[in-house]
């Protein structure tokens, strides 16, 4: 015997014991049992198909204002991306970075460097006992007109809140190179 004969056999089987069943009930027993098998696969039918749609419609409708105002967001970026103006072809060179003029832009800052040197491009500057927010804001400002970067930076929290010991190495950009 194959196995597609063993498993005809199997069905043919289960119809007759299920035929059997059947026969040996009475009409009351019938209704109950189909009311059953009624219930059971409406059950199912809810359990798999019906609930998973609402409770996945009901969990997009609560994500729904997330994520429209997410693509707004992105939206309002995209139009913002679009309406900054194209960098010039030529950009006017940065004035040298000298000593004095990085000393000035600490002090608009509050801040005093312990050790600076500046060498052509290239500047090194220690800063002890510094609050790290004016850091912060002093090495933002040095992004914009001058065109500095940061090559190099150790900084090291100390045990006040919001200062910080810093060792920075700077490099002033120049031409195209600012872009």
């Amino acid at each position: 015997m194959n196995a597609t004969t063993k498993s005809a056999t199997r069905v043919g089987g289960w119809k007759q014991s299920a035929a059997a069943f059947w026969n040996d009930r009475n009409q009351r027993e019938r209704r109950m049992l189909a009311a059953a098998a009624a219930v059971v696969v409406l059950g199912l039918i809810y359990a798999l198909l019906i609930d998973p749609a609402l409770s996945g419609r009901g969990d997009l409708e609560k994500r729904l204002p997330a994520l429209r105002q997410q693509a707004a967001e992105v939206q309002a970026l995209a139009k913002q991306a679009r309406d900054v103006p194209a960098a010039p072809a030529a950009a006017a060179p940065a004035t040298p970075m000298t000593r004095e003029s990085l000393e000035t832009a600490l002090s608009r800052k509050g801040l005093k460097a312990q050790n600076l040197s500046v060498t052509g491009e290239l500047a090194k500057v220690q800063l002890n006992g510094v609050p790290f927010s004016a850091l912060v804001d002093w090495l933002v400002e040095m992004q914009g007109a001058p065109r500095v970067s940061v090559l190099d930076a150790n900084i090291e929290a100390q045990a006040q809140p919001d200062t910080v010991n810093a060792t920075l190495t700077l490099r002033q950009q120049r031409g195209e190179q600012a872009r």
